[in-house]
């Protein structure tokens, strides 16, 4: 019967550890099936500290497993020793393994926290895409300054180029922002304008989506991402110029109100610096002082 248990024991320890390798693997694992540059390097970082952090942890849970059989209630075997000490040795011992693998784990994470700087450029021989980004109830405004164009709920662009996102939000205090196979998630708010670099490896089509609760059609709050060829990229900017819409500031107050499930929209011109304007409208004015 113990046998039995036991082997049951490691069956179920094996089958758990199987369920997630091939959950892991799967397409539906975003994060562990990363395509782009960034994510790539946030991947790795996440297996370095797991494998770390199984230095300590494995050890840890075999100890407790077998001072919990040796020690059990049915057994004879093992002494009692209330007064037993572990020794200097032993204590030294389970205080400096834990320091050592926190010590290293500090220093990658260091290094790598600035190495992924959402602040710091791509460094490419290809001139980098700036694409503007407004988190709207609920839905995703993504302006092209440079093509003139903008979308919602849909963006493109192409790949092995470095993409360079400004992100703030109008009528949400906070939203968040990620595309979970290209980049960490990174908070866009009113009033201020925060950037992210990207960098797709090919071409693919990927999800994006809110990662703060905000109410209603946070569910909903998605958009696709899309990363082609250059030539792809620039006949989409001719369709898109084609569009009967244009984003104007009456046009933009209108897709400001709150909606669920958003259609995607695709418009031929945008109105000069209504990125600018969306940010600044939440900045307090400032006011000259009459001098006496």
């Amino acid at each position: 019967m113990k046998s039995m248990k036991l082997l049951l024991g490691i069956l179920a320890v094996l089958c758990a550890g199987t369920a997630i390798f091939f959950v892991l693997k799967s397409e539906s694992a975003l994060v562990a099936n990363p395509k782009g540059l960034i994510a790539h390097k946030e991947l790795s970082l996440i297996k370095t500290n797991i494998l770390l952090m199984l230095v300590v942890a494995v050890p840890t849970f075999i100890l407790l497993f077998w001072v919990a059989w040796k020690y059990r209630d049915k057994t004879s075997k093992a002494p009692h020793e209330p007064e037993h000490s572990s020794g200097v040795f032993s204590e030294v011992m389970m205080w400096l393994i834990p320091t050592s693998v926190i010590t290293v784990m500090s220093i990658i994470t260091w290094y790598a926290a600035h190495d992924l700087d959402p602040y710091q450029p791509i460094k490419s021989a290809v001139k980098p895409l700036k694409i503007q980004v407004v988190a709207i109830d609920w839905k995703w405004l993504f302006i092209y300054p440079e093509q003139g164009i903008a979308t919602v709920n849909f963006v493109q662009f192409p790949d092995q180029t470095p993409i360079h996102f400004e992100l703030a939000a109008d009528g949400s205090p906070m939203n968040s922002f990620w595309i979970p196979q290209l980049s960490g998630q990174i908070y866009a708010m009113t009033g201020m304008v925060t950037p992210l670099h990207i960098m797709a490896d090919g071409p693919g089509e990927y999800t994006g989506r809110a990662a703060e609760i905000n109410g209603e059609g946070f569910a909903d709050m998605t958009f696709v991402v899309k990363s082609t060829s250059q030539e792809e990229f620039d006949a989409w900017i001719i369709e898109v110029k084609s569009s009967e819409l244009e984003l104007n500031q009456i046009g933009y107050e209108e897709l400001l109100k709150p909606s669920v499930n958003n259609p995607v929209a695709l418009y031929s011109s945008v109105e000069q610096d209504l990125f600018q304007h969306i940010v600044m409208k939440y900045m307090h004015p400032i006011h000259e002082h009459a001098k006496p």
